[in-house]
């Protein structure tokens, strides 16, 4: 997606809300840095991390499926020995309270760890994870260390504008590419449900409190992906992407 692209796009998602004077700036500014910083590594070799794979906590039933495999929610609970090592904002070693999602790719666990949100979007609802990759029988490293969401619903969308204001929060969608394939990790409160809608194709993931997640086939998350969530009375709304939610390593 161009910097133009993106620009029009968060004007458009955030059409309904007051954000900060030169947050669309920032986002674009940002993506351009960490193009640089990817053309100079290029010639060095990478290893791609398969950072939004995930599979199940714990063993049980699986939610429906429409159009691929690979849907996976997370248990109740976080297992103690996920938060090993991890560190979080605060300085202190994290705990499950801090959890929005966590789950396994391959030989790795990946935790996203809530985390105070700036103040400016803060005051416009906004919260914040920071992104955390513990390899098997390895440190675990922060992948990245602020993402915003919560922070806008698409124009027009009233439902969503009503859910939001109730200050429970909307959710959280985050991409992520690995040797050509791409994740998409989900989650919404407790008592909702979580659908995505890639290119047409529909994988149902069911409540999803700790986050649940799926191989899609996309080309360009933000413009062929689409993640919804259903509140308990039947209405249903659509979980904007934040920026910076689709992810490289």
């Amino acid at each position: 997606m161009r910097d133009h692209d993106v620009a029009r796009m968060l004007d458009r998602a955030v059409a309904t809300v007051e954000l900060p004077a030169g947050f669309t700036r920032r986002v674009v500014a940002d993506g351009r840095a960490r193009r640089r910083r990817r053309r100079l590594l290029s010639g060095g070799a990478l290893v791609v991390v398969g950072v939004m794979g995930f599979l199940l906590l714990r063993p049980g039933g699986s939610p429906g499926l429409e159009g691929g495999d690979g849907v996976s929610v997370a248990g109740p609970s976080v297992e103690p020995g996920v938060l090993a090592g991890i560190i979080g904002a605060d300085g202190r070693p994290a705990t499950g309270a801090q959890v929005v999602a966590v789950g396994r790719t391959g030989a790795e666990t990946v935790v996203l760890l809530r985390r105070p949100p700036r103040a400016e979007e803060a005051a416009v609802g906004g919260r914040a994870v920071e992104v955390w990759v513990a390899p098997d029988g390895g440190a675990p490293r922060r992948s990245l260390d602020y993402l915003s969401y919560d922070l806008a619903c698409l124009d027009g969308d009233q439902i969503c504008a009503d859910v939001r204001s109730t200050g429970s929060g909307l959710g959280l969608a985050v991409a992520h590419r690995s040797g050509g394939r791409l994740f998409v990790l989900a989650q919404a409160p407790q008592g909702r449900t979580v659908e995505v809608v890639a290119n047409g194709v529909r994988h149902q993931f069911g409540a999803a409190p700790l986050g649940a997640a799926v191989e899609v086939v996309a080309d360009e998350p933000y413009a062929e992906v689409q993640v919804w969530a259903t509140t308990a009375d039947g209405r249903r709304y659509r979980i904007v992407w934040a920026p910076g939610a689709v992810l490289t390593d």
